[in-house]
């Protein structure tokens, strides 16, 4: 991510690269579009159906349990299937810096909170209408987060992104966007 707020190329890549970054980034698109709009269209289907419902809460907990375990398995193969590095890792990440992992839990319960509504919202709105509402909730985040300043951290970055004047950074060696 760091070579691609850079800009193509800068990182001393072919430009062939840069067309390959430019293909995966469409490709990564299109394929969560699909994969939105097909979460959406089934959890409405199956929670449309006559009979007895599933616990929205379990729905939610299954998949960020499904998303954990996709997360480590990766991590896993990251470290090269080496189980103690892994396992260092792992302690290193959650237990040394515990801090950190705090932090985590409130947004960690706020987006558990929001998945519980969007199964309540899915049920009970018609799938366009829930849709139409959830991207307008997305515009609107862009918006007001595109207007908010970002401390400059020395990034000498001036690329803006394409249609939301955005200006990426370097912040504590995280990729941040300022409008500036």
């Amino acid at each position: 991510m760091a070579a691609m707020a850079a800009g193509p190329g800068s990182d001393g890549g072919s430009p062939g690269a840069a067309g390959a970054n430019r293909q995966l980034k469409y490709i990564s698109l299109a394929v969560l579009v699909v994969q939105n709009a097909s979460l959406i269209l089934s959890i409405r289907y199956v929670r449309t159906l006559p009979g007895d419902r599933f616990f929205a809460t379990t729905a939610v907990v299954m998949a960020e349990v499904l998303k954990g375990a996709t997360c480590l398995l990766l991590i896993f193969i990251q470290k090269q299937g080496d189980l103690k590095q892994f396992a260092s890792f792992l302690y290193d990440s959650v237990v040394v810096q515990y801090m950190d992992t705090l932090k985590l839990a409130v947004p960690s319960l706020i987006y558990t909170l929001q998945n519980n509504l969007q199964y309540v919202a899915i049920s009970n709105l018609p799938a366009a209408t829930f849709q139409d509402g959830s991207e307008r909730k997305r515009l609107l985040i862009v918006e007001r987060t595109s207007s908010a300043r970002v401390p400059d951290s020395g990034s000498t970055v001036d690329q803006r992104l394409p249609g939301f004047n955005l200006r990426p950074l370097r912040v504590r060696g995280h990729v941040a966007f300022s409008s500036s």
